[in-house]
């Protein structure tokens, strides 16, 4: 299991154990409401300077029986743009930080569950994912990343079941 990737000399993705410390504000910025305490965080971390690490992408992970549900997915445009272009550049080239950060999770988690859910509405959110792993569910915004051999019993089981509870 990986606790953290480094992307760059200045962009690290890590698994936190109390997300909202590092990213409460952007989160109450971007959903108005406070960082979940439960799950489990992921955040990428910038490195403006050795004084001044800025998170830039929180991604949550909440514990469903057997499966994993992502959800709580952010990035932080405001910290993209104080960046040299230079990393800019290799962020674009490395397929984007969210997505980045979904394959470091997919990879760290990938022995906690039987599946990932996720739920979108957001079309680069969406695209970045498929890209990561999710498929397409058949349900609106709901997507699925069956990381392990299931049958297709199995995966329709876990679909409706995810698909029962609502957005998430």
């Amino acid at each position: 299991m990986n606790h953290f990737a480094t992307l760059t000399n200045d962009l690290m993705i890590s698994r936190v154990e109390h997300a909202p410390f590092f990213t409460d504000g952007l989160f109450k910025l971007k959903f108005g409401e406070n960082t979940p305490d439960y799950g489990y965080g992921v955040v990428c971390f910038y490195r403006k300077d050795w004084r001044h690490f800025v998170p830039l992408c929180y991604l949550n992970f909440l514990p469903y029986d057997e499966v994993l549900l992502v959800g709580g997915a952010m990035t932080d445009g405001a910290v993209f743009r104080m960046m040299p272009e230079k990393t800019k550049s290799t962020i674009k080239k490395l397929g984007g930080i969210y997505f980045q950060s979904l394959k470091f999770s997919f990879d760290s988690f990938k022995d906690d569950c039987e599946a990932f859910f996720g739920y979108t509405g957001d079309e680069r959110a969406y695209e970045a994912g498929i890209r990561a792993g999710f498929e397409p569910t058949g349900h609106e915004y709901l997507i699925a990343n069956f990381h392990k051999p299931i049958t297709a019993e199995r995966k329709s089981f876990l679909i409706e079941k995810i698909h029962a509870i609502g957005p998430f």
